[in-house]
């Protein structure tokens, strides 16, 4: 790994979280060796060869399915919209958070570097910018959309005679479009602080591809460490605060709803409160996930990189490397709380293969 001070590891660029506090004097005394290069690659070869991609596609697969039914049962309801979009957005932060350019530059070969010839090197830094955008794009719009699903929760729970005319598919579309906006303004934006270098690396005897920080990245270093705290703010704060918050809230509410009900008839629990209590465990897995993407800003060493961070330790790669494998998982269990808590969304599930076993049997 080179040691020129310009030379940055993908870790670098990709917190989505910012949970970090740094800058380019700050340095922190870490137990580096307690893990040697050898060690930390071979780890990292399992987590990005075989355990992350495991995930992933188990992941996009529930999504893919996720998407079909919600798509048969209309996107009319508020609620299904906001699936809709929380499915979209997992699906493409897993495909990116796993993809080629980014595993090559980490694991494969030289750790650290694209080790082939400059057209080619150049092509798989593009190519790895581009995941880089859509990863956090998407997957800080997922977790924002959580968000979305407590307000609008909310205003069915505490307000159901306005909610109608409060809640309408097209003020849904529009705040997702905002978020999916604002994130994918801000990650292109940040693309320019790096750039493509290819330099002879004496360590290795060869010429590598590498990812360093641009002239605009020194020149806006303020604005840089300003957005590391609106993105964490925005990320590890509000949203979870809100949304536990809003969850309490909402499942006391169903509560005495349901206490009250029992108390004056024995009619069965409305599908309303059926599907405010699948939306509650969907934010509840998230706050969860938030709550270890935090760990990070109590031991910083052991995992994440701002903006303005130096290059991460081993023991911070590996770090990185498993909080963000907390992402994944959340980003693909979301279908199995929907098989599990809804029965219409299960029955619709079924459907799709006794369907295609029907259709057989016909031709």
């Amino acid at each position: 790994m080179s040691d020129r001070n310009t030379t940055m590891t993908f870790q670098d660029i990709e917190d989505p979280h910012n949970t970090r506090k740094a800058s380019n004097e700050t340095s922190l005394i870490v137990p580096e060796k307690l893990l040697s290069d050898e060690v930390t690659h071979l780890v990292m070869q399992i987590l990005m060869f075989y355990a992350t991609p495991v995930i992933s596609v188990l992941g996009i697969t529930g999504n893919v399915f996720s998407t079909i039914i919600l798509l048969k049962h209309g996107l009319h309801k508020c609620s299904n919209i906001l699936l809709f979009c929380l499915a979209i957005s997992d699906t493409a932060f897993l495909i990116a958070f796993s993809s080629v350019p980014k595993i090559l530059y980490e694991v494969t070969g030289v750790p650290m570097a694209w080790a082939y010839n400059e057209q080619a090197a150049h092509v798989a830094y593009v190519f790895f910018t581009f995941f880089h955008i859509v990863d956090y794009a998407a997957g800080l719009s997922s977790l924002a959309i959580p968000m979305l699903i407590t307000m609008e929760r909310l205003v069915a729970v505490f307000l159901p005679m306005r909610f109608s005319e409060i809640v309408t598919p097209f003020r849904t579309w529009s705040a997702v479009a905002i978020v999916y906006t604002f994130w994918f303004m801000v990650y292109i934006y940040t693309s320019f602080w790096f750039k493509f270098l290819y330099e002879f690396d004496p360590k290795l005897n060869i010429s590598v591809g590498l990812i360093g920080r641009s002239d605009r990245f020194y020149q806006e270093l303020d604005l840089s460490a300003a957005l590391d705290e609106v993105i964490r703010y925005l990320t590890l704060i509000i949203p979870p605060s809100f949304t536990l918050v809003g969850c309490i809230f909402i499942a006391v509410k169903i509560k005495l709803a349901s206490i009250k009900r029992q108390k004056m008839t024995t009619t069965k629990e409305t599908k309303s409160n059926r599907t405010s209590k699948m939306l509650l465990a969907v934010c509840a897995l998230y706050t969860v996930t938030c709550g270890m993407l935090s760990l990070p800003t109590y031991l910083p060493e052991y995992g994440y990189y701002t903006m303005t961070g130096d290059a991460p330790n081993n023991i911070g790669r590996i770090g990185y490397q498993v909080v963000s494998m907390a992402v994944c998982v959340n980003s693909s269990c979301n279908f199995i709380v929907y098989v599990g808590m809804n029965k219409n969304f299960r029955d619709t599930w079924k459907s799709l293969f006794t369907g295609c076993r029907c259709k057989k049997i016909v031709t």
